[in-house]
C-alpha cells in the first residue's frame, strides 16, 4: 500500500430506489469545494424480491437509476464507478437489503487505487451535504495524523413529515443523542454516534480494520467500533450533513424503521436508558484507571467480564497501559449496549421520565409534560437542538484536547478515557 502525506477523498455510496434523489446528489458532488478523486454507486436489492410483487417498483426503480448513472459516468467531471446488483441474476442472495454489503463493495471497487492516508467518505443519496463538506473532513484528518475515524454530526429533516412521523423522528434523533451523551459524559472511548452516510475513516484504518462489516444488520456499528480500536474517532466539524427522514425498511435498524414504528414499539426497540446504568459504567471505567492490582480489578469487574477472561487479558497483557487498552477493547461499544440490555427491562411507563430526569438535569430547565404524546412537534424540535448544541459543544471540547494532544503516544494508541 502507497504511503502519501496528501490525503485524498474517495466516496461509496449504496443505492436503492433512489432515482428522485440522484440528480441532487450529483450536483452537491460537483458543487464541492474539494473535488473526490472516485465515486462509486451500488446499486441493489435482494434478488429474491424479483419473486415479490410488492417489491416491483423497487426494482424498477433502480434499473431506471442504473441506466441514467451508466448515461451521466460518461460525461461527469469525476470518475464515477457504476456497479449493478440490480439486473437479473446479480441481486444480493438475502431476504433484506444489505446496505453494508452494497458499502464494501464500493469501497473494495476503488481500494486498489488508494493510498494509506486516503480518506473513505461513505454518503446516502437521500442526505444533504454542505458544499465544503470534504474540504473539512480533510482538514480535521490533516489536523490530526493518527485519526482514524469522523462520524460527522447530523440533524434530520422532518419538513415534509406528518405530525405522527415527525414525532417519531424527534424522539428517535432525541434517543441518539441522550445515548451519545451518556456515553461522553462518563468519557466513554466509544463515544460516537455510528450514522452510515455521516463516516468516514483512512485507508490505513480500514483495511487494519478488515474491512466493512457484512451483517444483516448494525453493519455501520460494528465497523467503527473496529475502527475506534485502531484510533481515536473524531465527532466534530465545522459543518453538518441532514440525512432525510422516510419510511423504509430498506435496513433493520435506522432512521427508516425507527419510524415505521408506532410510539410503542420504538420505545422497546430504542428505549432511554436510566442514567444510573451509565453511571454504573462509568465507576467500572474509574476501577479501571486506578485500582492499584488485578486483583481489584477482578475483583470490581467481575459484573461485566467474566473472570476467567480478565485472567487471560491480563496474562497476554502484563504491562498496564495494554491491560487497559485490551480490556476497553473487549468491553466495547457492543459489550456497553449488551450490559445496558441486560440490566434493564424496558419501561414504557417510564421512558419519557428518565430522559426528562436527565434533560431537566444537564439544562437546569423544567419539563411539565408526563409524556412523549404530550409535548408539541415545535417544542420537540427544540429538545432536539438542545441536545444537538450540547453533544456539539462536548465533541469540540474533546477535539481541542486531541489537538493539544497530537504527539501523545499513548493517548493515540491506546483506548482510554479522556
Amino acid at each position: 500500500m502507497l504511503k502519501s502525506d496528501l490525503s485524498r477523498i474517495f466516496v461509496a455510496i449504496p443505492l436503492m430506489n433512489e432515482l428522485d434523489n440522484i440528480p441532487i446528489l450529483l450536483d452537491q458532488l460537483i458543487n464541492q469545494s474539494l473535488r473526490p478523486v472516485i465515486i462509486s454507486f451500488c446499486i441493489n436489492q435482494p434478488e429474491s424480491w424479483r419473486k415479490s410483487p410488492d417489491k416491483k417498483e423497487i426494482i424498477l426503480n433502480n434499473r431506471k437509476t442504473l441506466l441514467y448513472l451508466n448515461k451521466v459516468s460518461a460525461s461527469f467531471p469525476i470518475p464515477i464507478i457504476v456497479l449493478d446488483h440490480t439486473s437479473p441474476g446479480n441481486g444480493f442472495h438475502s431476504n433484506v437489503g444489505c446496505v453494508g454489503l452494497a458499502r464494501k463493495l464500493c469501497i473494495d471497487s476503488f481500494l486498489s487505487f488508494t493510498n494509506s492516508n486516503d480518506i473513505i467518505v461513505n454518503m446516502d443519496a437521500d442526505t444533504y451535504y454542505p458544499d465544503n463538506y470534504f474540504e473539512n473532513i480533510i482538514d480535521i484528518y490533516n489536523q490530526l495524523p493518527l485519526l482514524s475515524g469522523v462520524c460527522a454530526p447530523y440533524y434530520h429533516k422532518i419538513d415534509n413529515l406528518p405530525e405522527d412521523k415527525a414525532r417519531l423522528m424527534l424522539r428517535y434523533e432525541i434517543f441518539l443523542h441522550y445515548y451519545t451523551l451518556q456515553l461522553l459524559l462518563i468519557k466513554s472511548p466509544y463515544a460516537y454516534m455510528p450514522i452510515g452516510s455521516a463516516m468516514s475513516f483512512r485507508v490505513e484504518a480500514y483495511k487494519k480494520a478488515s474491512g466493512f462489516k457484512v451483517k444483516d444488520a448494525g453493519e455501520d456499528f460494528y465497523t467503527m467500533q473496529q475502527i475506534r480500536k485502531i484510533g481515536i474517532i473524531n465527532s466534530w466539524l465545522d459543518n453538518t450533513i441532514y440525512p432525510a427522514a422516510r419510511i423504509s425498511d430498506r435496513v433493520v435498524f435506522g432512521t427508516g424503521p425507527a419510524i415505521s414504528l408506532n410510539l410503542k414499539n420504538q420505545i422497546k426497540k430504542y428505549p432511554f436508558y436510566p442514567t444510573y446504568l451509565f453511571k454504573k459504567i462509568e465507576s467500572y471505567y474509574q476501577i479501571l484507571e486506578h485500582s492499584k492490582t488485578t486483583d481489584d480489578i477482578i475483583k470490581n469487574l467481575k459484573e461485566i467480564i467474566p473472570k476467567e477472561i480478565i485472567l487471560k487479558i491480563y496474562k497476554n497483557h502484563p504491562q498496564r497501559d495494554k491491560f487497559v487498552h485490551a480490556i476497553h477493547e473487549y468491553f466495547d461499544a457492543f459489550h456497553i449496549l449488551k450490559f445496558l440490555n441486560n440490566n434493564y427491562s424496558v419501561d414504557i411507563n417510564n421512558d419519557f421520565e428518565y430522559f426528562k430526569n436527565f434533560y431537566q438535569e444537564l439544562f437546569k430547565k423544567d419539563i411539565t409534560y408526563k409524556n412523549w404524546q404530550e409535548i408539541s412537534i415545535d417544542e420537540l424540535n427544540l429538545i432536539r437542538d438542545d441536545l444537538y448544541n450540547y453533544e456539539l459543544n462536548l465533541h469540540r471540547d474533546k477535539l481541542n484536547f486531541l489537538l493539544m494532544n497530537k504527539t501523545d503516544k499513548k493517548l493515540w494508541k491506546y483506548l482510554k478515557m479522556f
